[in-house]
């Protein structure tokens, strides 16, 4: 059996994020990432207000607010599990993996804060988080959907190689949706590496 840690580190971009003088990184959500996170959702606002129900009244969000957010997130349950995306000291992107349709399969949720889109780093997020679902954790199935009104995010999917599954109706959480959804899966792989699901111990992928 491999060594995930150090197949991490070798994966890990190295080089300067282009146009910046850092790589793109990430790390699990924290309670010390709250100062960065309410400067990202703040600065994110307007961009993601329609299409992420939590963001609505985001703006009118205080200290105490951000700190509630970032709390409830670091202690959701898993399967779902969250991260942020880092250039220098600034987050760039928040990401998660959330728990879906059964046990064995998770779907994607994401933003790239504002100023920092079309750059390619929601591409980078949707491959590194499907990283994590399918070769440390070990789901089956990986889906990524969004509102039918979400131009943006409606790309995304197809270019990083999901297939498109199926449409659903939800409830309009926020004020840009249509409640019609499309939904797009990607399964597991054949032939890699087990992942905690199939019983490697998580000390394989946090141990140099």
């Amino acid at each position: 059996m491999t060594n995930g840690t150090h197949e991490n580190r070798e994966r890990a971009n190295k080089e300067n994020y282009p146009g910046f003088n850092h790589p793109l990184t990430f790390c699990p959500l924290k309670a010390k990432h709250k100062p960065a996170m309410m400067k990202a959702i703040w600065k994110s606002h307007s961009d993601i207000k329609d299409f992420i129900g939590w963001a609505k009244y985001s703006r009118s969000w205080n200290a105490q607010d951000i700190s509630k957010f970032v709390d409830d997130h670091i202690n959701d349950p898993f399967p779902n599990l969250h991260y942020v995306f880092w250039i220098g000291d600034e987050i760039v992107g928040f990401g998660s993996l959330v728990e879906c349709y059964t046990e064995v399969d998770v779907q994607i949720s994401l933003f790239v804060v504002k100023g920092y889109q079309g750059l390619g780093i929601g591409k980078k997020m949707v491959d590194t988080l499907t990283y994590l679902a399918f070769e440390v954790y070990g789901f089956l199935f990986l889906y990524y959907e969004c509102d039918a009104n979400n131009q943006m995010s409606k790309r995304l999917p197809q270019k990083c190689g999901f297939k498109f599954s199926h449409t659903t109706d939800y409830l309009k959480s926020a004020q840009g949706e249509s409640g019609f959804w499309f939904s797009w899966v990607k399964k597991r792989p054949l032939g890699i590496p087990d992942g905690i699901l199939q019983g490697r111990p998580v000390e394989d992928f946090t141990t140099p």
